[in-house]
């Protein structure tokens, strides 16, 4: 740095103004004329006299004789104590003519105090002289008078004002000599420069400081005190001093450099916070500060003790001793080992410094020193980086096991033992409390300039090179001018002879706190910045020795890299992947065992040293499926020598062998679930990558994941009176390793996670609420991965498995109930529901079916109907209805209607958009007969049926039947949906050809009759037989006379003869009739229609709502009568018609959804955008956005047209109707945009399954600018226009209503719903309105300036204003309740992610984990998955919140309350005979 200039060592070390005339005579005369004359001198001091007389030396040779003689006196021996005080007394007596001269001081010297001062300076150098021989009294009392002087001496230059150059010089070049006197001899016990050792250095230090701001010392000041710094290295002190120079120093240099908001290095006034003057001026804190930075040139020089016995005292030792042979056997360079670790200590301060950590010097000193201790020097590493440490305040308990905490969570834990976790001891490392690095960072290159040299060679401080390295890295580069040429740079390897031989452990200590230096600082490598090759290439190096994971394993230097490099292989180093097969070692190492084989640093503990594993793990999931059969660079391999390569694809096996292991061992909770994390992801992107091959894996008969009997874990069932966690236990993970292939393919992969997953679920993880959620997310997510073949038996075990988790928390002792208990249970159910939608086929399974409905059984009643087969089955008549809690119940009850509903049924016709029928009144009364809708009254009949359900009974037919059939069309409104029948009263079959009712119930006809009858024979028809008249009569037959017999008389034979005309006309006319009858009979049509028998006309009138009621048997006396001893209202319930507010609720029920729907607002930040205008801009155009954007947009959902679609939309206003009935034509959406067409004003993206719905919305400029001019967003509450204005009793009501709706902007954020309605009904509870937002960051460093407070309003769903009770209402969500999840692109196509948010024990859902980088095919699904977990996690947390189907039954029976007909049962009967209004 100095070579320009000479030093000025040989002049102060072989100076002479310390000797005095009379050490020419002998000793005892020089004795004794110091003892006389100083003793009187002394007599006459301030301090020893009240009131001194003025000196009576006057002249100035009589103050040089005097101070000749006081020369002489410092030297005198020891045992001279009281003449060598009285010395020093007049010494330092005199030396206060710089500053306020006292009276006994000679005249000479205070008229000009400097030149005597600088003879005084040399003669107290005698002082610091150590003697041979002296005792430790002797020598304590030879400290005691040095003390002193250095107290004057500082003194005296902090106060003086008249010190001349010369003077300042001579002071400094004392203090070197001094310094040299005392610390270059090799250390002694108790000697005098172990007792001054520290105080003499400090002096040092600090008057140097001062000199530089008072008159700033010379290139050969500085060159000597940096030539000299060489020989005082064995001393701890020295860089004790050093650093605490140095750290004050950099704490001023930062607040000038990086401005007063750059995170600051605290310095106490202790550890040197006034060493530094406050004017000294920045331009000389500059220059001093990189002057004491080398001033013991390379702190690396102490890991080497021949090096530091090279000096000419260790060597006059090594000479003149008998026991020290060698100068690096002498026991003061023992402590080599801890001045090394010190030493880099201070530098990794100063680096983090520069990082922007904010840190404290005194905190991180107390920890030096704490952590290394002489007992456990080989085991030791660096305590803690700033930043990074845990305090012992009640903050450090964030991450620490949910059953640690003071709070009812500790009910459920497991009762399994765990060992302290030493989290809460202060040091200790902790990943989770790191803090940020400044975003004003300077470049990694910057600090590589300043540290790289020391921190790569003290990376691999005696460290035995390989062969093929030996001759690498001789490259140099132009050093600055300060800097020695014959040093090696930071840019060239320090290949000294020490480095190939055997290896020295002892210095790890500080070797592993460079290495963790060096990992910070290349981890904390900016988006696009650039780092020499040369750096690249010292720190693969360096990686390479420091993971070495066989021979010359040191373990604190190898946690020390994994603890410190999570982010190394996700900051796009370049060509840091050929450090993955090395990395891969090391996890390999620390994760396949709960307790790592090597000795690792005690700061770190196990489980942050294995959640920092994780990380890198989690970092490399993709990279074999990305990269393929990329060759990785052998770091060994050579030019001419033959190399086994290795392929990214190679390493796939290991690292799904090692991620498996990792979970079954693991214990820490969080660790847990970054592992499920990363199966999820590696699951996933492997059956994605399968399916885009088009592979597809026949399993074979070979398959260990599908052969054991299912019998086996038929076994593990936990019976609901007692259960143990053995079963479980035993069922060991050990039969999945049996084949490797089985991890080759996804199909493989699925059966082993599921089995490993449930089975770590009921053996450990069923006490654990988060563990035990985050596993419930990934059986979620693996009942979604399209598996080729599905792997239907592992499926039925999967179900098995969840519904015996079910069982087994239902069956806890009631002390261990909990919300958090019932929370585990909820999910497990709502997973149990995806499993069944998504492979419906298992209810085909007798087995399987019978286990889902019996666990359902036990969450509605709290108990199952048999126990075991044998039991006798118990009714549900005969059960108490006591479920575990009515979270519980509401969950098996949904499962059910699922799997009644849904399952084989999903998505439904009408698509995945709604579970409801899109048919309501309105659309319904336009196909209905007649008018369609009716002037007076309204032409449907609401029935509530056991206070859950609400009909509506339309009793005319639609416009689509003609037959005259009894038609009914009932909406039926329940807790799971709306649906929409038609029914018809039907009493003979629809045939094949007559399909007309008309046609079936009409008169059949009769046969025609035959024109051909035959022959007709006239017979005459006989009463009696012939042979009757040849009877001869009897008496009796004569008895009765003939008429003629009696006609006697003219009168009586002409009255007879007038009878015979009568009758002859009587018969002639009865023949005439006959004749003509029958010429008329034959002229008409067969059959006769007057005489023919008719069916009786059909009827084309029918009050189908009163057939309906009573055919589905609901119509009954016992169904209208109200129970008794309770205030529910009958099983048969009329609804008033005429009060339109039930119309009202009617829309308002129908805007409760039968699923959870959530909203994920999306953004694009550009490389250093920090405002909220300039980022909602970016979308606006095609170009302003990467391609890999747009892809991922689509990815998430699909594009649905607000207008039309029938879910949700991200904002209430507009969810859950169809408002717009024409076609839309694609030139009504805007082209070319970066996403903006999603903003939630024409379109969406929607995504939706069984359970929940999701709408991601991209918002744009025109929605952030409506959003300032309505800040508050209730001026226009367009909703609750809609329903307070909507009838069904007035077509022009209706009529102007949808006019309305269409000229009001469908997307407008400000329409606001208010779903609690007057007279104090019931008030919806929907839980807190989850904001999570989707950030695409071009540079990664802008996710600390994301303004996320200036975007929240832009993100309104309307649900901020819904009132969750009388006295509660929620506030829009603050800033720090926002879940966000950054997403940056990195250069090799991977995807990094970072997850800000709460840190809640419910609130870190997977799949996607802090750090995780995933690939390309995977990211949309992966963040859909995320954000519907976070938010059903914030629902579980909630106390506010209630499922869809509950909402919607307590919004019936509210209605059922206010609606009600009071009638007894003969008006209800005589209402049902009346005909509704018809027109």
């Amino acid at each position: 740095m100095y070579s320009d200039w000479a030093s000025l060592q040989d002049e102060i070390q072989f100076n002479e103004a310390n000797r005095s005339v009379l050490h020419k005579f002998p000793h005892q005369v020089g004795q004794d004329v110091a003892h006389c004359v100083v003793k009187h001198i002394a007599q006459n001091l301030s301090f020893t006299v009240n009131n001194c007389d003025p000196s009576n030396l006057e002249s100035h040779s009589e103050v040089k004789w005097t101070m000749e003689v006081l020369c002489y006196g410092l030297s005198l021996p020891l045992s001279e104590n009281e003449t060598i005080k009285d010395c020093v007394n007049v010494y330092c007596e005199w030396l206060s003519a710089l500053t306020s001269p006292k009276l006994s001081v000679p005249k000479p010297v205070t008229e000009d105090p400097n030149p005597y001062a600088q003879d005084m300076l040399h003669h107290l150098l005698n002082l610091f002289v150590p003697r041979s021989g002296a005792g430790a009294d002797l020598v304590n009392r030879q400290a005691i008078m040095c003390h002193r002087v250095l107290r004057t001496i500082e003194s005296v230059a902090k106060e003086s004002a008249m010190l001349t150059r010369e003077t300042w010089e001579t002071l400094l070049k004392f203090l070197l000599a001094a310094n040299d006197s005392l610390l270059s001899p090799p250390t002694e016990k108790d000697d005098i420069g172990d007792h001054l050792c520290e105080r003499v250095l400090s002096v040092l230090f600090e008057l140097w400081l001062l000199a530089c701001q008072k008159c700033f010392p010379s290139p050969s000041l500085w060159k000597t005190f940096r030539k000299m710094c060489i020989y005082w290295r064995h001393h701890e002190a020295l860089i004790t001093q050093w650093h605490r120079v140095n750290h004050a120093l950099t704490a001023r240099l930062l607040k000038f450099m990086y401005g007063p908001d750059y995170p600051e290095l605290v310095v106490s006034e202790d550890d040197g916070g006034m060493l530094v003057p406050s004017d000294m001026s920045n331009d000389c804190i500059a220059q001093s500060w990189f002057r004491f930075l080398h001033i013991i040139q390379n702190p690396v020089d102490l890991a080497k003790p021949e090096l530091i016995g090279q000096t000419p005292m260790f060597l006059r030792l090594a000479l003149e001793s008998e026991v020290v042979v060698d100068p690096r056997q002498h026991e003061c360079l023992g402590k080599l080992p801890q001045i090394f670790y010190k030493a880099m200590r201070g530098v990794s301060i100063m680096v983090n410094a520069f990082l922007g950590i904010a840190q404290d010097v005194k905190e991180e000193n107390i920890l030096t020193n704490m952590s290394f201790q002489p007992s456990k020097q080989s085991i030791m590493g660096p305590p803690t980086p700033p930043g990074q440490r845990k305090s012992n305040r009640p903050l450090a308990a964030i991450t620490a096991p949910l059953t640690q905490r003071g709070s009812k969570a500790s009910s459920v834990s497991s009762n399994k033992s765990n060992a302290p976790t030493p989290q809460y001891l202060p040091g200790l490392l902790s990943l989770d409390s790191r803090l940020p690095l400044s975003p004003a960072r300077p470049k990694c290159n910057s600090i590589l300039h300043l540290f790289g040299s020391w921190l790569f060679d003290a990376a691999l401080a005696n460290v035995k090179i390989h062969p093929a390295h030996k001759n690498a890295g001789q490259t140099h580069r132009r050093t600055n001018s300060l800097i020695d040429q014959s040093r090696p740079t930071s840019l060239s390897i320090d290949l000294s002879p020490e480095k190939t031989s055997s290896p020295d452990n002892s210095y790890e200590a500080g070797r592993a706190e460079a290495c963790g230096t060096l990992c910070r600082l290349f981890c904390a490598h900016k988006t696009g910045e650039e780092i020499l090759p040369a750096y690249y290439s010292r720190f693969y190096f360096a990686m390479y020795y420091g993971l070495r994971t066989e021979e010359n394993l040191s373990g604190p230097v190898l946690s020390n890299i994994l603890f410190n490099s999570c982010d190394l292989l996700r900051v796009d180093l370049a060509g840091a992947q050929i450090l993955v097969p090395y990395i891969l070692n090391s996890l390999e190492l620390v994760l396949h065992d709960i307790t790592p084989k090597f000795k690792f640093c005690e700061q770190i503990p196990n489980v942050e040293l294995r959640k920092a594993s994780v990380h890198l793990l989690l970092s490399m999931l993709c990279l074999p499926l990305h990269f393929k059969d990329l060759e990785i660079k052998d770091i060994l391999s050579s030019e001419g020598t033959s190399h086994h390569s290795i392929s990214f694809i190679s390493l796939k096996p290991r690292i799904t062998e090692l991620l498996f292991k990792a979970l079954m061992n693991e214990t820490d909770s969080a660790n847990t679930q970054m592992l499920l994390g990363g199966l999820m992801l590696l699951i996933q992107d492997m059956a994605l990558n399968e399916e885009a091959e088009q592979t597809t894996i026949q399993p074979g008969h070979d398959d260990t994941t599908d052969n054991y009997p299912h019998s086996e874990v038929s076994q593990t069932s936990i019976t609901s009176n007692g259960s143990t966690d053995s079963s479980y236990a035993e069922s060991s993970y050990h039969r999945l390793h049996s084949q490797a292939h089985d991890s080759d393919t996804a199909y493989g992969l699925f059966g082993h996670a599921t089995s490993l997953v449930c089975n770590r679920l009921m053996a450990s993880w069923k006490g654990e609420l988060s563990t035990a959620l985050a596993a419930m997310e990934l059986l979620s997510g693996l009942a979604k991965v399209n598996i080729t073949p599905p792997n239907m038996l592992m499926c039925k075990r999967t179900v098995k498995w969840i519904c015996d988790f079910i069982v087994f928390q239902c069956s806890r002792p009631a002390p261990n109930h909990s919300r958090d208990l019932h929370s585990m249970i909820v999910a497990a159910f709502k997973c149990l529901t995806l499993w069944l939608v998504e492979h419906s086929r298992l209810l085909y399974d007798k087995e399987c079916l019978h286990n889902v409905l019996e666990v359902v059984e036990l969450g509605i009643s709290g108990s199952k109907s048999q126990n075991k087969a044998s039991d006798t089955p118990k009714f549900k008549g005969e059960k108490d209805l006591m479920p575990a809690s009515m979270r519980v119940k509401d969950a098996a009850e949904a499962v059910l209607t699922c799997i009644i509903d849904q399952v084989g049924a999903f998505p439904p016709p009408c698509g995945p958009e709604s579970l409801f029928s899109l048919l309501d009144e309105k659309s319904l009364l336009k196909y209905a007969k007649g008018t369609g809708l009716p002037e007076h009254g309204s032409p449907f009949r609401y029935f509530v049926l056991d206070n859950s359900i609400v009909i509506g009974l339309l009793e005319q037919p639609l416009g689509n039947y003609e037959d005259p059939l009894p038609t009914v069309t009932a909406l039926i409104r329940g807790p799971f949906g709306r649906h929409a029948w038609t029914m018809q009263l039907r009493h003979s079959p629809r045939m094949n050809k007559i399909s007309s009712s008309k046609s079936l119930l009409s008169d059949p006809g009769r046969p025609l009759p035959m024109e051909n009858i035959g022959t007709h024979h006239v017979v005459k028809h006989k009463y009696f037989p012939d042979s009757v008249d040849k009877i001869p009569l009897t008496l009796a037959d004569k008895s009765i006379p003939t008429l003629e017999s009696l006609n006697t008389e003219i009168k009586s034979q002409t009255e007879l003869e007038k009878l015979r005309r009568q009758i002859e006309q009587q018969t002639q006319f009865e023949n005439n009739i006959c004749r003509r009858s029958q010429v008329e009979a034959a002229r008409r049509p067969f059959p006769n229609p007057v005489t023919e028998c008719k069916p009786p006309t059909l009827c084309h009138e029918f009050q189908t709502a009163r057939l309906f009621l009573s055919h589905y048997g609901f119509l009954s006396l016992e169904a209208l009568k109200e129970p008794t001893n309770s205030s529910l209202p009958p099983s048969l319930v009329m609804l008033d018609t005429s009060n339109t507010s039930l119309f009202s609720d009617l829309e308002l029920l129908d805007a409760i959804p039968s699923r959870d729907s959530d909203t994920v607002h999306i953004f694009y930040v550009k490389s250093g955008q920090k405002q909220a205008a300039d980022i909602v801009a970016n979308v606006s155009s095609r170009s302003n956005v990467q391609s890999q954007y747009l892809e991922f947009l689509h990815s998430l959902g699909w594009p649905v047209d607000i207008g039309k679609h029938a879910g949700w939309t991200g904002h209430v206003s507009t969810s859950w109707r169809i408002m717009d009935q024409d076609e839309a034509n694609d030139n009504d959406y805007p082209r070319g945009t970066g996403g903006s067409v999603y903003d939630g004003q024409q379109q969406v993206l929607y995504w939706a399954d069984v359970m929940s719905e999701v709408a991601f919305v991209v918002p744009s400029t025109e929605s952030y600018n409506k959003y300032l001019a309505d800040p508050q967003g209730d001026k226009s509450p367009q909703f609750m226009k809609r329903s307070s204005s909507v009838t069904l009793t007035k077509p022009r009501s209706l009529t102007q209503e949808c006019l309305k709706l269409d000229r009001e902007s469908p997307g407008s954020p400000t329409d606001v719903p208010i779903l609690r309605s007057k007279r104090g009904r019931q008030p919806l509870m929907m839980g807190t309105d989850t904001k999570v937002f989707v950030v695409w960051l071009e540079n990664f460093e802008d996710h600390d300036n994301f303004p996320t407070g200036d975007l929240i309003g832009v993100t309104s769903t309307g649900l901020e204003h819904y009132t969750t009770s009388s006295s509660v209402i929620l506030p829009r969500a603050p800033e720090k309740d926002v879940f966000i999840i950054f997403i940056h692109a990195l250069q090799n196509g991977l995807f990094r992610i970072h997850m800000q948010g709460q840190t809640g024990k419910l609130t870190m859902a997977i799949p996607l984990v802090d750090g995780m980088v995933v690939s390309r095919r995977c990211l949309g699904n992966l963040v859909r998955q995320t954000a519907i977990n976070i938010c059903k996690r914030k629902r579980l947390e909630s106390e506010l919140y209630q499922p869809p189907h509950v909402r919607r039954k307590l919004k019936i029976q509210e209605m059922v309350k206010n609606y009600q007909m009071k009638m007894d049962i003969p008006e209800f009967y005589t209402a049902l005979f009346q005909d509704v209004l018809k027109e």
